[in-house]
This record gives structure tokens, sequence and C-alpha cells, in this order.
């Protein structure tokens, strides 16, 4: 990825009191899992689950009452959530797993918009990037591929970061809070996004939901996306 710049820059407030910006970045990682090698799928802390997705990328634990879905399951869809062309080039998906907070098990969860969805939705997502698409890889690509807020009406970043797990794989965190141009009703994201080191992936980390929702939820949603590894020998 080009001017790769891992000077992070302190994140900026918003009008928007009530959702906490960020406080902390996870900029390193202890060195039992910097060589990750990923488990199976199992439990973790009380509470919550861990998820590996099938071609063992990543891994990430949500609540044990969430819904979580394969990319079987996502490709029924019309559109891959959170899957989103730049430029008009596309990132073919390489593996995802979809969840969401929902009462009832439905993959037609993830298709509603965040600032309709009074649960939590997300999605973990590694795609490939082509030759061409190598050149215009950037922070911004990285962040409007999954989520394109820079056209949604008053978006604000509340947080924005340089993230890095190491090893090359390095990318952008955001807090992101924006308003539906029609209904006028307000979401809000958390997002990370990187590459890998030859820039020929970009693995993404995304949960969010409406304005009202997120504030329920920011703290359960901040775990479920900073507890995000991924498989870095894969």
């Amino acid at each position: 990825m080009r001017s790769k710049n891992l000077a992070y820059k302190a994140g900026f407030t918003s009008n928007l009191p009530a959702i906490r910006p960020i406080a902390s970045l996870r900029t390193a990682l202890p060195a039992a899992t910097v060589a990750l090698i990923i488990a199976a799928c199992g439990g973790s802390d009380t509470g919550t689950v861990t998820f590996t997705d099938p071609e063992r990328l990543g891994r990430f634990e949500v609540p044990e009452t969430w819904n979580t879905y394969q990319l079987s399951e996502l490709s029924e869809l019309d559109d891959l959530p959170f899957d989103e062309p730049v430029q008009g080039y596309e990132f073919p998906a390489i593996s995802s797993i979809g969840f969401d907070g929902g009462p009832v098990r439905d993959v037609g969860n993830l298709t509603a918009a965040i600032t309709e969805a009074d649960y939590p939705i997300g999605a973990m997502l590694v795609r490939q990037v082509g030759e061409v698409q190598k050149d215009l890889l950037s922070r911004a690509v990285l962040t409007q591929s999954v989520l394109p807020y820079y056209g949604l009406a008053n978006s604000q970043e509340i947080t924005k970061e340089d993230f890095s797990f190491g090893g090359g794989f390095d990318g952008v965190r955001v807090l992101v809070a924006f308003q539906d141009d029609v209904t006028t009703n307000q979401g809000v994201a958390y997002l990370i996004s990187v590459s890998n080191p030859d820039d020929t992936r970009m693995y993404s980390m995304i949960s969010g939901c409406s304005r009202e929702c997120f504030i329920s939820n920011q703290e359960t949603i901040e775990k479920v996306v900073d507890s995000w590894l991924v498989n870095k020998r894969a």
C-alpha cells in the first residue's frame, strides 16, 4: 500500500458526546500471537465464543447470543455485506463471516442499513487485491470498500488512527458517525481495515448500528472488533 505511515494520529471528538472516541490503540501483539496459528471455533471468556473462518485467515470473539453466518450463506444475498466497489473496482471475497446481535438468526439481518439496525451487525472479510487495484490502495480504499461513508450525509470520523498488526499488516482504524440522506436516521460504525505486506489482500472487520443502538452497545461492539486477529502466516 502506498505511503504506509505508522505515525499514530490522535483521534478527535465530535458533537456526539454520548459516543466515546476509542480510548486506546492496539499497536503490538504479544509474541504468542505474532506467529498466529488459529485454532478451531471454540469458547473463550465466559459469555463469548470465538469464530474462525474456514480458510483460517482470521478469528474474532462475539457474545454467545449473537448469530454468525459463513460466506456460503452470505453469498445467497444479492450483495455481500460490507463489500463495496471503489472507483468501479471490485475486490473479490476470499473469506467472510457475518454476524449480528438480532433476536432471530436470519442472514437477511445483514442487509439492513446501519442507520436502521436496532442491534449490532457486522462482518470480518478477507478480499483479493488485483494488480491494477494495488496502485489505488490507500487508507481511503481500505475504509470505503467496507463502508462508503465519504458519500453519506453529515459523516464524521469521531476517531481515525493508523493501525498495525505488525509485520507489514498495516491500515487504519475508524469510528464514524453518519446520517441517511433520505430518512435522516443516524448510524455509527467501528471498523479496522489493513492490507498484507505485498498488498494482495485486504483484511477488514466492522460492526455498527443505529446511533441509539451504538450508544447502548458501544462497549460490546468495541470488544468484538478489537478481538479480531489475522493469520499472518496464511
